[in-house]
Formats: C-alpha cells, sequence, structure tokens
C-alpha cells in the first residue's frame, strides 16, 4: 500500500512538472471545475491532455478508488483504463455500490463506469 502510494504521488509530480505522461500541468477553468464528484465530464477531459482514461481518473480525481471499470458493458481492472483512449471518452463516473449492483448484478463492487462516445 505505502508503495502503491508513493508511485501515485511520483506520477502526480511528474505531471505536474510536464512530464511525458501526455497530461499538462494547465489549470482547469471554474467551469470544468464545477463537475460532480463523482463524474468526470467531457468538458473536464477536453480542458486539459490526456492520452487515456487512466490519466484522466489519476489527474483528475485522484482520490477515487482504485477499483474494476465497465467499459461498454465489459468488467476491466482499473489499469486497462490506460487502454482506452481519451478520444474514445464522453464521461467517467464512479458508481456507488448501490448503483453497481442495480446495473451489474449483486456481486458488484464499488466501480467505474467509463462512457464511451
Amino acid at each position: 500500500m505505502r508503495l502503491a502510494s508513493l508511485v501515485i504521488a511520483l506520477f502526480l509530480t511528474a505531471c505536474a512538472s510536464g512530464g511525458s505522461t501526455g497530461m499538462t500541468s494547465e489549470g482547469i477553468s471554474g467551469t470544468a471545475r464545477q463537475g460532480s464528484t463523482n463524474v468526470i465530464s467531457a468538458e473536464e477531459i477536453k480542458a486539459q491532455t490526456f492520452q487515456n482514461a487512466w490519466q484522466a481518473v489519476i489527474s483528475l480525481r485522484p482520490s477515487w478508488p482504485q477499483v474494476p471499470a465497465f467499459v461498454r458493458n465489459a468488467r476491466i481492472s482499473f489499469e486497462r483504463l490506460q487502454e482506452i483512449r481519451i478520444e474514445d471518452v464522453k464521461e467517467i463516473r464512479m458508481l456507488s455500490r448501490e448503483q453497481a449492483r442495480v446495473r451489474f448484478g449483486p456481486d458488484a463492487q464499488q466501480t467505474i463506469l467509463v462512457v464511451t462516445k
């Protein structure tokens, strides 16, 4: 757990300094920041430069748990969000346990739902 926290902290530091992650250190406008804490909107995504859905989640909602995601109703690991091109993402939503169970069945836990174009 400590190692994972350290890796994330180093990653975020590199992002802020304009590292090679594809993310910029440009600020997000006040309008873009007004979004919901459980939704990453298209406006927020477009306000910065990301290469994939994983970068958007890590940068815009670092407090979200790294839980499985559903893309086109297929369950994937959090790390596989790196395979989802940001151009294909309309929104990214964190579902509560109850919302996840209603949508994906009784075994679903809290999850990230990536809505594609």
